[in-house]
């Protein structure tokens, strides 16, 4: 008998990345390009719609990447805005979250993950 082994989607891969990154876990859903999704089922939802929102964040993991992202349609936020935004604000003061700093390691194990999924290169 043969078994199968299912890889994880980008999703699986990206989620626990940025739980580390932001020190906490996170109230919220995340759903990648491929379809994949992680995180609380009841959460609002982070839809990274091409890899390219990856590689933005990568390149600037701040307040400016996150809104070029948006702006440009490649992330977007399931639901009301005004509620996903105050959960991550919550989860920042209840939960000890806070916006990455990226050490050399964190971009390294980042950009590690961007690569196998493709996010970065030509």
């Amino acid at each position: 008998m043969t078994g199968t082994r299912t890889r994880p989607g980008a999703a699986q891969r990206l989620f626990p990345l940025a739980e580390q990154l932001f020190g906490a876990r996170l109230p919220l859903r995340l759903r990648a390009w491929d379809g994949s999704t992680a995180g609380p089922g009841a959460a609002p939802t982070v839809v990274l719609r091409k890899r390219r929102a990856l590689r933005r964040l990568i390149h600037q993991p701040n307040e400016l990447g996150l809104a070029q992202a948006y702006i440009t349609g490649e992330l977007d936020i399931e639901g009301d805005l005004a509620e996903a935004l105050s959960t991550v604000w919550g989860a920042v003061r209840t939960r000890g979250a806070h916006p990455p700093h990226l050490t050399l390691a964190d971009r390294a194990r980042a950009v590690g993950v961007a690569l196998r999924l493709g996010a970065l290169g030509p």
